[in-house]
């Protein structure tokens, strides 16, 4: 199976090529303020690279958050027009979960993915890796950083803590969990890649999951627009005539 793999959830954006569980190229790129220029450019350059076609991929893999909205809707969009104009299967990834699956240490450890979700929260979830499978503790939630002791409650040993948002708020959650946490650097440079993406996508094809229709971004939370519509801060283009 060739499969594309789109990351664009956070600014750390990557485009990888898979034939069946074989890395063929993949290319990452510093997406701050490019408004997603750059993806289009990068999924053409993958493919010369790995010297594959477009119409003979099989599946692409997008990761569909949570995470930056303007990167979800640019990387689900991409994701599904290269689908219809190739015939190719869509399948959608939890973004936390490919940041999880990265941080690969031996033993056997709980994980709490945290990407900075600005606005003073983080989105969460927590994994158990066992037998290099990942376990699923917690669902993916947004939250203040001062919430994850709650969210880690219930969980007893160790947990690691990874993602952009664990590197913004370490001090403050290591101050709160005490030595219940773990953090390196490794873990506080984890960023989710398209390679992983890919990966996970084809363990949920051949796992039978229905792809295509259940493709949509996770936000967990509104829009600012649609928050500023609420508040009334946002006028509608006919009141604007009208007014």
């Amino acid at each position: 199976m060739r499969m594309l793999a789109i990351e664009t959830a956070t600014p750390a954006q990557s485009v990888a090529l898979l034939d069946d569980d074989r890395l063929l190229a993949e290319e990452s790129y510093d997406a701050k303020g490019s408004r997603g220029g750059l993806l289009l450019p990068t999924v053409d350059h993958v493919l010369r690279k790995a010297g594959v076609a477009a119409k003979d991929l099989d599946a692409v893999a997008v990761s569909i958050g949570p995470g930056s909205f303007t990167g979800l809707r640019v990387g689900l969009a991409t994701a599904k027009g290269l689908a219809l104009g190739t015939g190719a299967t869509v399948v959608g990834v939890s973004t936390l979960e490919a940041l999880a699956a990265v941080y690969e240490p031996a033993a056997e450890i709980v994980i709490c993915t945290l990407l900075d979700a600005y606005r003073g929260e983080v989105y969460l979830s927590v994994f158990k890796r066992r037998a290099g499978c990942l376990e699923r503790l917690h669902a993916d939630v947004v939250l203040a950083p001062e919430a994850v002791k709650e969210a880690l409650a219930d969980i007893e040993q160790p947990v690691h803590l990874i993602g952009n948002g664990a590197a913004r708020y370490h001090r403050q959650l290591e101050a709160v969990l005490g030595t219940r946490v773990r953090v390196t650097e490794r873990g506080l440079g984890a960023v989710p890649s398209a390679a992983v993406v890919a990966r996970l996508g084809r363990k949920r094809l051949t796992e039978g999951t229905r792809p295509d229709a259940e493709v949509v971004p996770v936000y967990l939370r509104r829009t600012e627009a649609e928050v500023n519509w609420d508040k009334g801060l946002i006028k509608s283009p006919v009141a604007r005539l009208t007014s």
